[in-house]
């Protein structure tokens, strides 16, 4: 009998309490309606002009994808987005989006905002703007691009601007509350994806 009014306790108990989510990490999110989770980039997420390894066209505008993100932890003071190629470079990888200092109430990045001005900062992936888009060899293997988000509790101007993906991380370092990420791939291909 007092086994069963103990189960009986333990059950009225959850019963009453109130179901709230944990303050966690990995309850961070972040999608896209650009593209599902390791779904194609389109043609205009390419880059513009031509490659700087061969006399191809990269064949797009440049146009970032739009990105939203939930759940950010307690004491998110803004936030920043880093895009990688980890299949550049001969599995070196490289980056093709670097922006930070996002405020904190911010809840998506709109498309093709990365090159405009905005309340953010641009890094250097290294071609002379904040985002630079796939320029693969046409027909050349798929490559995959990660986006990441970071939730960091840095204020917006605390980072130097025009940060290259090495000093971005050592910048960030002690100060990453959560990171959500999400897999594109590009593949150029003469004709249908």
């Amino acid at each position: 009998m007092k086994r069963a009014w103990t189960i009986l306790m333990g059950i009225g108990l959850l019963l009453v309490a109130p179901a709230h989510a944990a303050d966690h990490p990995d309850l961070f999110t972040v999608t896209s309606p650009d593209f599902a989770d390791n779904g194609f980039l389109a043609a205009r997420n390419a880059g513009t002009g031509t490659s700087p390894r061969g006399p191809w066209a990269c064949g797009g505008a440049d146009v970032s994808p739009a990105l939203a993100w939930s759940h950010a932890p307690a004491g998110t003071k803004s936030y920043a987005i880093v895009m990688d190629d980890p299949d550049a470079a001969s599995g070196r990888g490289g980056a093709h989006w670097i922006v930070y200092d996002i405020p904190a109430a911010a809840k998506s990045f709109a498309r093709g905002a990365a090159n405009q001005p905005g309340s953010f900062v641009a890094g250097s992936p290294g071609r002379g703007k904040a985002y630079s888009g796939p320029c693969a060899e046409p027909d050349a293997k798929t490559h995959h691009f990660l986006f990441m988000v970071y939730a960091l509790d840095l204020a917006p101007g605390t980072l130097a601007p025009g940060l290259n993906r090495a000093d971005f991380a050592a910048a960030i370092a002690g100060h990453n509350l959560a990171e959500a990420s999400l897999v594109a791939r590009y593949r150029p291909r003469r004709g249908p994806l």
